[in-house]
């Protein structure tokens, strides 16, 4: 068979992930067929046998979803191949290529979640595009007897309710979690006397950041013994945080292995955020036996399940935010971490390929 790949739309993040692993289980299953993997020139090439990259010139993801069909097929035509099978890595479906299987890999959690967000104000318009503009584009990319790939069975139902999607039609295929060994790593020795938490993210609206310094803001006016022992490592380039003192510390992005000797060394990961999909920063605390303080969503009680470590606070609650904080403050421990199962669902996706041949 004469599969196509599209990857042209990733750039950064967990989109760019899923493509890497795509890669790298490839070279196990693909028998016979002939893949043409249709990629941006940011992406990263691996030299497979049977594997053909096409790149096409980089543009926004909103100007892609709406004219990168014809480029496809202009491409398609060029080199004379007729897909049997599209794999789209980046949410949407090409309604241009006709008598093909379809299978979408969609990654996108903001539309299925409830939200505001104002096109007037530079930093929700994006937000606002992927709320609203976004799903219209991409559902109406997407043919008949479509087969969908989510990540957990908190978005297959989100999803299938969202965009009226039989269930059947969905498969869920988390994407593999690298091992951690945390004995190979030693933390910080902070030496300052100071409870050190960790806030991983930015400060999107719908990270929830905001509630975190309402949280702040409460604790210094009602128990400013504590929030003068307290630090909030932020793993964003600095905002706003004004009349919270010396609490946060910005870190900037940060490295990976970084991150991991913060998990090993803070009090506790704070995670208010009201979207995600995996939520790997949870995922990856509890694997270290930290406190976590995360926002009560059906995405954190599924990933947390059966972990002790965890506490569920409403996701705008400032005074059971700071109460939480406080809670750490007073009684700092570890907990029994997490294990995670190691067995990788890429093989899942590669049988539903498989059964077009």
């Amino acid at each position: 068979m004469n599969i196509f790949v599209i990857a042209t739309t990733l750039q950064v993040g967990g989109g760019v992930t899923i493509y890497k692993q795509f890669l790298s289980h490839l070279p196990k299953y693909i028998g016979k067929n002939k893949y043409w993997i249709f990629v941006n020139p940011v992406l990263s090439r691996v030299e497979i046998e049977g594997v053909t990259y096409i790149s096409l010139p980089l543009q926004s993801k909103l100007k892609r979803l709406l004219f990168e069909g014809s480029m496809l097929k202009a491409e398609a035509q060029k080199i004379g191949v007729k897909p049997d099978v599209i794999i789209s890595l980046q949410n949407n479906g090409y309604k241009c290529f006709k008598d093909c299987k379809q299978i979408v890999y969609y990654h996108q959690a903001l539309p299925l979640y409830s939200g505001c967000y104002n096109p007037l104000k530079r930093s929700e318009r994006v937000l606002f595009n992927y709320k609203y503009v976004f799903p219209r584009i991409v559902k109406h990319s997407w043919v008949k007897d479509t087969t969908f790939i989510v990540q957990t069975p908190v978005v297959k139902q989100r999803f299938a309710s969202y965009f009226d999607i039989p269930q059947e039609n969905i498969h869920v295929c988390p994407p593999d979690i690298e091992k951690i060994d945390t004995e190979l790593y030693h933390g910080f020795e902070w030496k300052d006397g100071k409870y050190h938490f960790i806030y991983v993210g930015d400060d999107f609206k719908y990270r929830n950041f905001q509630v975190l310094v309402n949280a702040v803001k409460y604790l210094i006016k009602n128990n400013p013994n504590i929030s003068e022992k307290i630090r909030i490592h932020v793993t964003c380039p600095a905002v706003n945080v004004e009349g919270t003192g010396n609490v946060f510390v910005f870190e900037g992005v940060i490295d990976r292995e970084f991150l991991l000797n913060f998990y090993k060394s803070s009090v506790a990961l704070l995670a208010p955020s009201t979207v995600e999909t995996v939520g790997l920063p949870m995922l990856e605390a509890a694997i270290f036996g930290m406190p976590i303080i995360s926002s009560d969503i059906d995405f954190s009680r599924f990933v947390l399940r059966g972990y002790d470590g965890v506490q569920f606070v409403l996701f705008d609650d400032v005074k059971a935010w700071a109460s939480k904080i406080e809670d750490v403050y007073k009684k700092p421990k570890r907990y029994k971490p997490i294990v995670l199962e190691q067995n990788s669902s890429w093989e899942n996706i590669y049988q539903l390929i498989k059964k077009y041949e």
